[in-house]
C-alpha cells in the first residue's frame, strides 16, 4: 500500500482567520481525506497551520509531501516560491478555483483585482496554466476555465461544495407566529442581485400585502430598502471569521428565518457560482425560495424543497404561499433537509478526492 502525502494550504485564511471560500473548498474536504485508506492507498494531510511561508519553508515541505494543494492565489511571489520547490522536488500541485473571475462584476468588491488586463487576473491565468490539475464546484465552470486557460478538460475536476453535518448541527424550532421574517445573507457583492428588478417587483407586492412581513439582510445595507419599509427592513451583521459564522451567527440567522431568498441576475459569472446556499440553509431545515439559475436547478424541485423563481410573479406567488402557510414552510424544509442530508454531505464524497489524487499520482 502507498502513503500519499498532502500540504493543504488554504491561501486566504492566514492565522486565525478562516475565510468562507477556503473552508468549504480545501479545509473541509482535507479535514475529511486526512487518514483516507483503500486497498491501494493510505492519504494523510498536513494542513498549514497559518505560519509565514518561505523559500526554505516551502523546500521542506516540499520534500516531505506527494502533492500541495491549495485555493487560488494572486499573489506571484508567494506562488513562484512555492512552485519552484514543487518543481525541484517533483511533486504535483493542484489549485482550486470556485468562481469564474474573468466574467467577474463591476459590482464585485475585488472587481478591481480580476477585472480585464488587470495584473491579478493576469496572474491567476498564469498560476492556472502553470499547476498540474484544477478544481472547481461544477461543469460550468469548468468548461470557463478551459477556455479562459491552456488547461484541458481532463486536467479540470468538479467537486460541488458540499456541507458538513457536524458544523452545521443546530436545527432552531419551528417558528410559527403571526410575524414573517424573510431573510437572504451575503456580502455586498450581491446588492445588484438583490436589486435584480424582478425580485423587487415580487418582494414589493409582498411587503405592501403582508404588513406582518419584516425583511432582513445579513451581511450588506440597503438604504432604498430601509426608505420604503422603515422598521419593516433590518439588517445585520454577519462574521468576518467563518467558523463563527457557521457555529455562532448562521445558527442565530435561521432561529429567526421563516423563508430564505436567493434572487442573482442572470449572467455568466453567476452562472458559474454553485448552490452552497440551499445546502446550508436547508441543514436548519428552513424553505427557500431560490434564482431559477443553473446550480439552483440542479437541487431544488420547484414545490417540493424550495421555489424556483424567475419573474417577478414568480417571486411574488412563491413567498406568498410560504407566508399564508405555516404547515407548507415546515413540510418544504424537511424535504430540502432530507435533500441535503441524502446527497450533500462532505463525509458522503472523499472517495471522489482520493481517486483524483490518486490518478494524479499514477496509482
Amino acid at each position: 500500500m502507498r502513503k500519499l502525502r498532502i500540504f493543504s494550504f488554504p491561501s486566504h485564511s492566514p492565522g486565525k482567520h478562516v475565510s468562507g471560500v477556503d473552508y468549504p473548498r480545501v479545509i473541509q474536504p482535507m479535514k475529511f481525506l486526512n487518514g483516507y485508506k483503500d486497498d491501494e492507498v493510505e492519504i494523510s494531510v498536513m494542513p498549514w497551520n497559518g505560519e509565514k511561508m518561505s523559500v526554505a519553508r516551502w523546500d521542506l515541505i516540499a520534500g516531505s509531501v506527494d502533492i500541495l494543494y491549495l485555493n487560488y492565489t494572486l499573489n506571484d511571489w508567494s506562488f513562484a516560491s512555492m512552485g519552484a520547490m514543487a518543481r525541484k522536488h517533483k511533486i504535483k500541485i493542484v489549485m482550486d478555483l470556485d468562481d469564474l473571475l474573468w466574467k467577474i462584476g463591476k459590482d464585485n468588491t475585488v472587481y478591481d483585482s480580476y477585472k480585464k488586463d488587470s495584473k491579478g487576473i493576469g496572474t491567476v491565468t498564469c498560476i492556472i496554466n502553470e499547476v498540474d490539475h484544477i478544481t472547481c464546484t461544477n461543469g460550468y465552470l469548468r468548461n470557463g476555465i478551459a477556455n479562459y486557460t491552456r488547461k484541458t478538460h481532463e486536467k479540470i475536476s468538479v467537486f460541488p461544495n458540499y456541507v458538513d453535518f457536524n458544523l452545521y448541527n443546530q436545527k432552531p424550532k419551528f417558528k410559527n407566529t403571526p410575524n414573517i421574517n424573510i431573510v437572504h445573507y451575503g456580502s455586498s457583492s450581491h446588492y445588484s442581485d438583490l436589486n435584480n428588478p424582478e425580485f423587487i417587483k415580487g418582494i414589493e407586492r409582498i411587503m405592501y400585502e403582508y404588513p406582518n412581513v419584516t425583511f432582513i439582510t445579513i451581511g450588506s445595507f440597503f438604504g432604498q430598502f430601509k426608505e420604503k419599509w422603515g422598521r419593516r427592513y433590518e439588517e445585520e451583521f454577519g462574521a468576518l471569521n467563518f467558523l463563527e459564522w457557521a457555529k455562532v451567527r448562521f445558527p442565530e440567522v435561521m432561529a429567526k428565518t421563516d423563508i430564505f431568498v436567493a434572487p442573482l441576475n442572470l449572467n455568466v459569472y453567476n452562472t458559474a457560482k454553485s448552490s452552497i446556499k440551499f445546502c446550508e440553509v436547508s441543514t436548519a431545515k428552513k424553505v427557500g425560495c431560490w434564482q431559477n439559475i443553473r446550480q439552483y436547478q440542479e437541487i431544488v424541485r420547484s414545490g417540493q424543497n424550495g421555489f424556483l423563481c424567475l419573474t417577478a410573479d414568480d417571486w411574488y406567488s412563491s413567498i406568498k404561499k410560504l407566508c399564508d402557510d405555516a404547515i407548507l414552510r415546515k413540510s418544504m424544509g424537511e424535504e430540502a433537509y432530507k435533500t441535503v442530508k441524502k446527497d450533500w454531505q462532505m463525509k458522503d464524497h472523499i472517495k471522489e478526492y482520493a481517486d483524483m489524487f490518486k490518478t494524479l499520482c499514477g496509482i
